[in-house]
């Protein structure tokens, strides 16, 4: 399967939450999605904060995945981003996957 492709914008300072219909249980523990400055960068630059609910789900699905990420670290620029399914320490299933676009605003730079 193909992972979703997902672009996100978000102006320097904002928090991203990220929720994922997904029609099989995963626990936090079994996922891990980060951003990096490119697809062959070796460090990530931030992880997503991962949680996952059970409650009020679609016809289909048996989780929802959560992600969130407080942007105000970042430089204003483009980034690569991916939520994979891990198992047996290594990853083994890309659910989604796209890129990270960070702007600058004018009035998140103070009061």
């Amino acid at each position: 399967m193909t992972p979703v492709k997902h672009n996100i914008s978000a102006v320097k300072g904002e928090f991203i939450t990220l929720t994922i219909g997904y029609n099989s249980s995963v626990e936090p523990e079994d996922l891990f999605a980060c951003i990096r400055q490119s697809t062959y960068g070796e460090w990530y630059r931030a992880k997503f904060n991962i949680t996952v609910s059970k409650d009020n789900l679609a016809a289909g699905e048996r989780c929802r995945i959560i992600l969130s990420l407080d942007t105000k670290e970042f430089l204003d620029g483009r980034y690569v981003w991916d939520l994979f399914v891990w198992a047996g320490g290594r990853p083994v299933k890309c659910l989604v996957k796209g890129q990270l676009t960070i702007l600058e605003g004018v009035s998140n730079r103070g009061k």
